[in-house]
């Protein structure tokens, strides 16, 4: 059984960091914790977690990587119980424990909902015997993270520095086909604070500016413009226009090769269409 390599970006807090290292030593699957601390140059979140990957994600004996906060304690069976269940799923680039209070039952995080503007994340309790569920995304403080799956979409983007690149590669890696799931059968204690609550004003502008360049990649069109040749003449209705020849398009050439009936919209990845999320009644911001 090899060693899951454990990705730990530390800033400063070193009791939390020793009762951090002390769970991962009390695994059941043996890990190897690397320490990326940031105290003196502090590259935040992002940066730190990518020069794990990019260390362990291309070695032969790590098929799985774990991305773990600092202030996160994970259950003596939870890395065994997320490996186990990406060995049976092959096609989970990632795999995430649910999140508990100090208490043991207060569940803060059991999935994520909404990612922009702020993160909204499911807090119900979910049974020990309930099974795993597809989420929107991972919640960065604990996932277990497919090798395979960094190898072919790459690393955290380092555009977003501290809050959203774990939304960011979800997506991505659910656009590629990948699936993300959440483990009820695996615990971490973890108060969900670091990256939601109040921030001095330097870091407040570093996520300020992470979910505006989230939001510029993933629902304005804004980053294209910016990227592509056609880009600075390029408007919302413009798009609509050839969206709308190309639907027409492919209606007509499949009438000729006798299809039964028009494609409709275009066709994005199952997940788009098979996935059925309820929304919290009091969702935990």
């Amino acid at each position: 059984m090899n060693p899951v390599p454990v990705v730990i970006p530390f800033y400063k807090e070193h009791d939390k960091l020793k009762k951090c290292l002390a769970a991962l030593a009390a695994q059941t699957q043996p890990c190897e914790p690397f320490v990326r601390d940031n105290t003196h140059d502090n590259i935040l979140f992002t940066a730190a977690v990518n020069e794990g990957l990019a260390r362990f994600c291309f070695r032969t004996d790590a098929p799985y990587v774990l991305v773990l906060n600092q202030d996160a304690y994970l259950r003596p069976d939870c890395v065994h119980r997320l490996v186990a269940f990406m060995d049976a799923h092959p096609d989970c680039g990632i795999a995430c424990p649910v999140q508990v209070g100090a208490d043991g039952r207060t569940v803060s995080w059991s999935g994520s909902l909404r990612a922009f503007p702020t993160g909204v994340h499911r807090n119900e309790p979910l049974a020990g015997d309930a099974p795993a569920r597809e989420t929107y995304w991972a919640n960065g403080a604990a996932m277990l993270v497919r090798s395979a799956t960094v190898r072919e979409i790459g690393l955290l983007d380092r555009n977003m520095r501290f809050i959203c690149s774990d939304s960011d590669f979800s997506f991505t890696a659910r656009a590629r086909g990948w699936r993300v799931f959440v483990v009820p059968q695996a615990l971490a204690e973890h108060a969900l604070a670091a990256s939601g609550g109040e921030s001095p004003p330097e870091l407040e502008l570093v996520k300020l500016k992470d979910a505006l360049y989230f939001a510029r990649k993933w629902l304005t069109g804004g980053l294209y413009r910016e990227l592509a040749a056609e880009g600075a003449g390029l408007t919302a209705g413009e798009v609509r226009r050839e969206l709308a020849l190309t639907r027409r398009r492919i209606q007509q050439i499949e009438q000729q090769l006798g299809a039964a009936a028009p494609s409709g919209p275009i066709a994005f990845p199952a997940w788009i269409t098979g996935m059925h999320i309820p929304a919290p009644e009091q969702p935990a911001r």
